[in-house]
């Protein structure tokens, strides 16, 4: 990448109008587009894919027949990846996969923490949306997947074994933010960094506001969620907009030795993006501009874990989300 930029950005949804508003603020690009059938691949700079899961293969598939580079906002699962690593290799290009939210930000953390302290054999993540008003449930971003992440039955590393769990598994009721919330085990992107290091435990939650459970199954129950009536259903719950929140919760352990990161994005109703776009929008936005402005060299399959032994990539991200007013918290301590 170098002077006269130009960004392909693959999907027209929430996260991918969020990438737009973030890039159209580095002065050094010459043009953004999002893609559609009739555009000439070859001429941009970069791909960045912001496409639901059924769609998300076109992202690497343009990168490998146009020679792109790709930084993969799309929810796959990392082994859809690895399995090209070859491809990419030998097309010369760099493709980093899950370069959002969670997959994406949440990978960069842990990665870092085992990166510094390679013992690190618990892990606990709590990640997802919340808002202050009752019987709010926020749809923030694909609802497609959304649903699909409540349908799907989850891996977790529990005491050394991995099991697997259906859906809305291991109910919990929360208090995050003053809020009263629940969580469940749930589908996660962290495949790779289970393949790579062994854990006594592994747990990844999703976070809901109170109630949520009920009111999937209300949906799932009366056929608001079947095929026919999907596109209304999600015309609906997204229409409806109030303050709204968006957070991490990332506990890391060896031994006694706790480490934990808190993030929260925060977003009032009126807001041009929500807390979820904000979160997710701005990591690929960050990353290409630091790739951009330090220069940095990246080649083949890079996952966002892999990325945060970079120090300059890893203290850059930090400092442009802080610019974007999240609230990053690191803690350390002794659990008991």
């Amino acid at each position: 990448m170098g002077e006269g930029e130009s960004i392909l950005i693959l999907g027209e949804g929430r996260i991918a109008q969020a990438v737009l508003y973030y890039l159209k603020k580095y002065p050094w690009l010459e043009r953004i587009e999002f893609y559609s059938s009739d555009k000439r691949v070859e001429k941009y700079s970069l791909i960045i894919s912001c496409l639901p899961g059924k769609e998300a293969p076109l992202g690497l598939e343009l990168a490998l027949k146009f020679r792109k580079n790709l930084l993969d906002v799309s929810d796959l699962d990392p082994p859809f990846y690895s399995k090209r690593k070859r491809d990419i290799e030998k097309r010369g290009i760099f493709v980093v996969p899950g370069c959002g939210f969670c997959p994406g930000l949440v990978n960069f953390i842990i990665g870092r923490e085992i990166y510094l302290e390679p013992k690190i054999d618990n892990v606990f993540i709590k990640v997802g949306s919340l808002s202050k008003e009752s019987f709010f449930f926020p749809f923030l971003w694909c609802f497609e997947d959304l649903i699909l992440e409540h349908r799907l039955p989850s891996f977790q590393i529990i005491s050394g074994r991995k099991i697997k769990l259906s859906p809305f598994s291991g109910y919990k009721k929360e208090k995050l933010l003053g809020i009263s919330a629940e969580s469940y085990f749930s589908v996660s992107g962290f495949e790779n960094i289970l393949e790579k290091k062994r854990f006594l435990n592994f747990h990844f939650r999703v976070i809901r506001p109170v109630g949520f459970r009920d009111f999937f199954y209300f949906l799932e129950n009366y056929g608001f969620l079947n095929k026919e009536n999907f596109e209304y259903t999600r015309k609906v719950v997204e229409k409806v907009k109030k303050d709204n929140y968006t957070i991490a919760i990332i506990e890391l352990r060896r031994g006694r030795r706790k480490i934990v990161w808190e993030i929260v994005s925060f977003s009032k109703k009126e807001s041009l993006l929500n807390s979820m776009q904000k979160i997710t929008a701005i990591v690929p936005a960050s990353l290409y501009r630091i790739i951009f402005m330090k220069k940095i060299p990246l080649k083949g399959l890079i996952f966002m874990e892999e990325l945060a032994k970079n120090e300059i990539l890893f203290e850059q991200m930090w400092e442009n989300i802080k610019e974007k007013g999240i609230s990053l918290e690191r803690r350390t301590g002794k659990s008991c």
